[in-house]
């Protein structure tokens, strides 16, 4: 019973472990081909697409749950 409880949560676990774990990467997937398109430009619109891309994932999180609370208030 308790094995049986154990297995339940420990598979819980796994998968919101995957879940952010496809998160991460799927951010920076996009991330990278938008820095491929960057490359297609003019020198001045190039830098201002490179430094569009440089925030983290962790800096993207932060600021689309204060967009979120912004649109919720």
């Amino acid at each position: 019973m308790l094995f049986n409880k154990l297995k339940y949560v420990m598979s819980i676990v796994l998968v919101l472990f995957l879940t952010a774990c496809s998160s991460d990467s799927r951010y920076h997937e996009i991330q990278a081909a938008r820095l491929g398109e960057c490359s297609y430009m003019a020198d001045k619109e190039y830098h201002e697409c490179v430094k569009r891309q440089q925030d983290s994932y962790d800096e993207f999180k932060k600021q689309r749950e204060a967009e979120q609370t912004t649109d919720n208030d």
